[in-house]
Formats: structure tokens, sequence, C-alpha cells
């Protein structure tokens, strides 16, 4: 049951980390926004110069701007809590000890024989609740809109993305193209290029429109590539390879069995914008080589630590805030500071040795957990009591 103290913590805490973000998220827009300004005036201009049913769109272009850059920032926003929430947890977990310093709001709680540690118990709450805001919004909201975050600036009405050339390992077929469209789950000239023994040379087929069809219980996934050179019955396929290229519905279309999609042809080092369902299905297809699925392991294992990382690492700050015979407030936040840059820097080289292939990608993202966990608790005799 939380006390009115608790209750006091824990809306400094929100009060905090909301301010952070506003604060940061409202300086990147300012940096981002007058950075790539030109594409938003580009974008402004095609909206401002377009007719719809005949009619000339009633905005102006300063207005069209404004509302071109609202609605990307209002999608990036979401993007960028994921990225910074980590910060912010921890930031706001030293501030609020800090002005408990500060303001001699401590003294009086142990004087009244209160442990220090029974104060981390809101803050740890608060964290914990960051930690799930965090997890919906990965889980749910980015996967979500993922297309439109990879949207260009001024252009958040298309989804094209510039393709990025995939070998499927499981059927030996290069896969490449001009640009993919997420939404509409199609290519434009697209080209794959089929290998021996499938046919009996190297075969490149060409397509203006490839369009992705998801499994189902009745066929298998796969591109359908519309007006495809050579065709078909120009193709010499093996007998073991018809299961793999099909004809299509229509004379001039190939069906390419494959379990390489849109999202993998573009932006495959982005593993934060899908979820972790989808980030597991990645790892479990044979598609992907052995260095891709080992970076996605690394990235799967870091978002099942991430939440518990957060939660160490307020806990990790606390006796250095509120540090035994400290002579200097400041000087407790800058030790703090420093502490946690160097647990930030061995985190990291768990990981570099986890992509280096020197430890295990499990190894990697759980060795920093035992790493900082046990200095958290090697710590607390040093905590104000």
């Amino acid at each position: 049951m939380f006390t009115t103290f608790d209750r006091y913590l824990l809306k400094r805490y929100f009060h905090v980390f909301v301010i952070g973000f506003i604060a940061t998220y409202g300086l990147y827009v300012v940096f981002d926004g007058f950075t790539n300004i030109d594409g938003f005036q580009a974008g402004a201009e095609k909206v401002s110069s377009n007719d719809l049913n005949g009619l000339e769109v009633d905005q102006n272009a300063s207005t069209s701007l404004l509302w071109i850059m609202l609605e990307f920032y209002f999608y990036q926003s979401s993007l960028f809590f994921d990225m910074i929430s980590p910060i912010l947890s921890v930031l706001a977990g030293v501030v609020v000890f800090s002005l408990m310093v500060r303001h001699g709001e401590l003294n009086p709680v142990l004087s009244a024989g209160i442990p220090t540690y029974r104060l981390a118990i809101p803050l740890a709450m608060a964290t914990i609740i960051v930690n799930c805001v965090m997890c919906l919004n990965q889980e749910v909201i980015i996967p979500s809109i993922a297309d439109k975050l990879q949207a260009e600036r001024g252009d958040m009405a298309s989804s094209a993305q510039f393709v990025e050339p995939v070998y499927d390992f499981s059927t030996r077929i290069m896969i490449n193209g001009q640009e993919v469209f997420l939404t509409e789950q199609k290519m434009k000239n697209a080209e794959f290029v089929l290998s021996k023994p499938m046919v009996h040379d190297f075969v490149t087929v060409k397509s203006d429109t490839a369009i992705y069809q998801t499994p189902t219980q009745t066929r298998p996934g796969g591109w359908l590539l519309k007006q495809a050179t050579p065709s078909y019955q120009e193709l010499e396929i093996a007998e073991f390879a018809r299961e793999i290229i099909q004809p299509g519905p229509e004379p001039n279309e190939i069906f390419i069995v494959t379990d390489v999609g849109c999202d993998q042809l573009c932006n495959r080092n982005f593993s934060s914008l899908i979820s972790t369902s989808d980030l597991i299905a990645r790892i479990n297809n044979p598609s992907f080589s052995d260095l891709s699925i080992r970076k996605q392991k690394l990235d799967l294992h870091s978002r099942l630590t991430r939440p518990i990382m957060n939660l160490i690492a307020v806990l990790i700050s606390i006796p250095f805030v509120l540090r035994k015979e400290s002579r200097s407030l400041i000087l407790n936040i800058a030790i703090c500071a420093c502490v946690m840059g160097g647990l930030f820097g061995i985190s990291q080289c768990f990981l570099y040795m986890g992509s280096t292939k020197l430890i295990s990608p499990d190894q990697a993202a759980w060795f920093p957990v035992i790493t900082n966990g046990t200095l958290a608790a090697w710590f607390t005799n040093r905590v104000q009591t």
C-alpha cells in the first residue's frame, strides 16, 4: 500500500520524466526540422499544387508545411520514446533523490527509522510502469506504424523504400529491385536471379511490378511477378524446383515461393520496427544468413533484458546520489554519471563481443545484467542511512 510520501515521489518522478521527454523531443524536432526543411517544403508545395476532384486545395503552402511537419513528428515520437525512455527513467530517479537531498526531505524520513531503500520502492514501481509502456509501444504501436516511421520527410503518403538486395539461402534466389512499397506489399522493377541447379543456367527474371502474397493454409507465401520476362514457358526449370518456381494465374506471370517479404528487403538493421513475435519468426526463417540471424538473436535478447537493465540502473544510482559522508550533491551526481557511463561501456563491450562471435548472443545480452546486478548489490553499503 502506497503512503502519501510514496505518491509524492511517484508524482515527482513522472513530472520529471514527462518534462524531460518534452524537452528532449522538442530539441530534436527543432534541430531535425531546420536541418531537413527542404524536404518538408517540397512536400508542402506538392500538396498545395495538387487538385482534388478538380478543386484546388484550400491550404496555402505554409499551412501545408506545418501540417506535414506535425504529422511526421507525431509518428516519430513513438520511435523517439522507445530510444530515450531508458535514459529518462534513470535520470528521473536521480533527479528525485537529488531534490530530496536539496530540499532537506531525506533526513526527517531517516530520523523516523525508515530505511533508505524503502524510498526506492515507489521509484522501482514507476520504472516498471515506464517499462510496461515501452513494451506496449514496442510490441503494438511501432509495428502498426512502421511504414509511416520509414516514410521520407514531406511524403508521408508514400511508403516507398529503396531495396536492399537479399539472397534467399533456402531457395538460392537473389532478390533485388528498385523500390519496395510496404503498405501495398509490392516491388517496382523487381529482379530475381535464378541459379543452378534450379535452372539450366543463371537466369534473371525481371518484372515491372512484383506483389508479395502472404502464406495461407492453401498456398505458400511468395512473390507474384507481373509481366515477367522471360516467361515461365521459356525457363528450363529442374523438376525439384517447380514447387518453388510456379506459373502465375495469367500466362505472363510467375509465382516464386520465398519467405523473404517486403519488410526484409529494406532497413533490415532496424529490428526495433517489428514486434518480438515477428523477430522470432525472422530468427526461425531459413532464408537468412547465419550472420543476420546472429544479429537478430542479439537484438531479441537485448530487448528482453532492457527492462531489467533499466530497473538495475535506477537501483545503482541510489548509493551514489545518497552517498555516505558526501561533501557535495553536485559531486555525487557527477560520480553517479561516471558510474553509469562505465556500466554503459561494459554493456556495449559485451554487445560488441557478441556481434564479433567472441561470445554467444545470449551471453552478450545477459552478462551485463549479471554484472550490473552484482554491482548494485555491492554498492548498497555506500548509501546514506
